[in-house]
């Protein structure tokens, strides 16, 4: 099947989702889906790969009612929905699922041996059923638990996350599983010391990769006043010590409380958003949240600027990570406000400087109880081949979330075009 023959069943005007979610498939559909086989980054999907089919996990709903995983397939028909695997005993964590380059699939859950989270891979058989196995549980002495933010693998096979409690003083942790003849070895690179006013970091959420081996994310709270921050983790070469530096502190009127992870450009320039911050004005006290970028300057600092800050009518509590299109605009959602508090999705498009202009390509509007258009994305879109891909929490026909699929391009009129 051609990417263009491909049915779009779905965009942003026509307020229908490609599938939603019931109780008996899966409910709350939490983070961004992916495209199999092979693709790490969900920003990033190959398109034409055979199959063609997003992946992704709940956290409700499925045989067990504790979530499940669940696949759609295109067909000349539409999409078609199936699960994969139920999740029995706990629940799929805040991490969007990732593929190795065998086609095993990994995500985290919320339970574990104990009770504090755990990695899973899923790996597909020859019969088309799939077996799942635990990589690590969460929760011993010392380790991190909360599972949050973004998994991904380096070039020697070990994967890399965060959690966002727990570690030696519970204020989080960095880690790296390793695999090996006898399973899985976790090596915690850095925990946070609990400074949930500062001057560190509390409550990492996700990590990227440099080119250099370099780690960077965000914390929810700490830094210098308490508002979040945003770190680097660097290992030196000869001792093999990680040690951790903070690259921002944001300040309330730049942002306040990361609550998704980092993405990194090809210059190694690192793209954000933050729940809060920015407008005090439009969002009494607080501000209704940022979009930002750092840059690093000749002399080796980090400087911040901020794209965009959101106003209440386009939506607050902006969610990624970002993604971008060939063209070099940003895509992501914002949680809640605009339209009752459903949220929106939006498009920045790059200026010579400043912020960036702003295009609100679509705003959620859930009409109980027959309503066909999702509420309150909860994960950060994807792009791919034109298109913007993800989920809500809530709405659809049965008001457990949507999958929706949306036209990037505009029309003369302003408004995602409508093609189903």
């Amino acid at each position: 099947m051609k990417c263009e023959d491909q049915p779009l069943c779905v965009c942003f005007s026509a307020r229908l989702g490609l599938h939603a979610a019931g109780p008996n498939d899966g409910a709350n559909t939490w983070q961004g889906a992916v495209f199999v086989p092979g693709v790490r980054r969900a920003s990033r999907p190959t398109c034409c790969r055979q199959p063609q089919q997003p992946l992704r996990h709940d956290n409700k709903g499925g045989a067990y009612s504790n979530g499940c995983v669940f696949q759609l397939a295109p067909t000349k028909d539409g999409w078609v929905q199936s699960v994969i695997w139920n999740l029995n005993g706990y629940g799929a964590d805040h991490v969007a699922l990732i593929f190795d380059n065998a086609g095993n699939l990994y995500g985290a859950g919320d339970a574990g041996a104990y009770n504090a989270g755990a990695i899973f891979e899923l790996s597909p058989q020859p019969n088309g059923q799939w077996i799942e196995t635990i990589l690590h549980s969460f929760g011993n002495w010392g380790d991190g638990w909360d599972v949050e933010g973004n998994l991904f693998f380096d070039k020697k096979g070990n994967l890399y996350g965060t959690t966002k409690s727990g570690g030696e003083k519970n204020g989080g942790t960095v880690f790296k599983l390793t695999p090996g003849a006898s399973g899985w070895t976790e090596t915690i690179l850095y925990s946070f010391p609990g400074s949930i006013a500062g001057p560190d970091g509390d409550g990492p959420i996700g990590a990227v990769p440099d080119r250099e081996g370099n780690l960077y994310g965000v914390t929810e709270a700490g830094g210098a006043q308490g508002y979040g921050a945003v770190f680097e983790i660097t290992q030196n070469p000869g001792t093999g010590e990680y040690v951790e530096t903070l690259i921002h502190n944001f300040n309330l009127l730049d942002g306040y409380q990361p609550g998704s992870a980092l993405t990194i450009d090809s210059s190694g320039q690192l793209y954000g958003t933050t729940l809060a911050g920015g407008n005090t004005a439009a969002c009494e006290a607080v501000g209704c949240g940022v979009v930002f970028k750092l840059a690093k300057d000749k002399a080796g600092n980090w400087n911040e600027t901020i794209l965009h800050e959101m106003t209440g009518s386009d939506g607050i509590f902006p969610l990624g990570p970002v993604v971008f299109d060939p063209k070099g605009n940003l895509y992501a959602v914002g949680q809640l406000g605009a339209i009752m508090g459903m949220g929106s999705v939006f498009m920045l498009t790059p200026t010579k400087s400043g912020p960036w202009t702003e295009t609100v390509l679509h705003l959620f509007d859930f009409q109980f109880p027959n309503g066909k258009d999702g509420r309150s994305p909860y994960a950060g879109v994807f792009y791919k081949a034109g298109r913007i891909f993800g989920t809500t929490l809530g709405g659809g026909i049965y008001n457990a979330g949507i999958v929706f699929e949306g036209q990037a391009e505009l029309q003369p009129d302003g408004l995602a075009a409508s093609r189903q």
